[in-house]
C-alpha cells in the first residue's frame, strides 16, 4: 500500500504535491515532526522505521530505504540525489545459495541535528552523522562522523572542523 501510494503523491507539482505528501508521511512515517518539506520524486520505501525531526528539507531524486531503521534530527537538509540505506545483504558463511535468498540485515542509520547533506552523497547501513555536520557533495558515509565536522570523499573522511553557533 505505501509503494502505490507513494507512486501517486510523489510526482504531484507546487504546493499543493508538498502539502499532500507531508499528510502521506506524517501518516506512513514512524514519528515526523512539523514543517516538513519532500520535494517531487522523491523515492522512500519502508517508511514506517523512519522517525524525523521538525524542520527536514528533503530535495529531488532522494531515496531513502528505512528497512533497519532511520533517525533524522531537527533542522536537517538533505540535497537532490542522496541516497540513505539502513539495511545489508547478509553474506554467511555458506555460499552455497544464491546470494538473492540469503535476506537483508538491519543497519539503523542516525543523522543529527542541524546536518547538511550534499548533493549526490551515500550515506550506507550503519552509519552515524554527527549534530552541526556537513557531508560534501558526492561523499560515501560508511561509518561514524563526530559532530561539527566538514567530511567529504569516498569514504568520507574529516576535512576539518566546524565552528557552530547554538541555534
Amino acid at each position: 500500500l505505501e509503494e502505490y501510494l507513494g507512486l501517486a503523491v510523489r510526482w504531484i507539482p507546487g504546493y499543493e504535491g508538498m502539502f499532500v505528501r507531508r499528510l502521506f508521511y506524517k501518516l506512513t512515517f514512524r514519528k515526523i515532526g512539523g514543517k516538513t518539506l519532500v520535494w517531487p520524486s522523491v523515492y522512500m520505501t519502508h517508511t514506517y522505521n523512519i522517525v524525523a525531526g521538525k524542520y527536514l528539507a528533503i530535495n529531488r531524486g532522494v531515496h531513502i530505504d528505512g528497512r533497519g531503521g532511520i533517525e533524522i534530527g531537527d533542522h536537517v537538509l538533505i540535497g537532490p540525489n542522496v541516497f540513505i540505506g539502513s539495511s545489508n545483504h547478509v553474506i554467511p558463511p555458506d555460499e552455497n545459495r544464491p546470494r538473492i535468498f540469503m535476506g537483508h540485515v538491519p543497519e539503523p542509520v542516525k543523522i543529527g541535528n542541524n546536518v547538511w547533506i550534499g548533493a549526490g552523497a551515500i550515506v550506507c547501513p550503519g552509519a552515524s552523522i554527527g549534530d552541526n555536520s556537513v557531508i560534501g557533495a558526492g561523499s560515501v558515509v560508511t561509518k561514524y562522523l563526530p559532530a561539527s565536522v566538514l567530511a567529504a570523499g569516498s569514504p568520507a573522511r574529516v576535512i576539518r572542523e566546524l565552528q557552530v553557533k547554538r541555534l
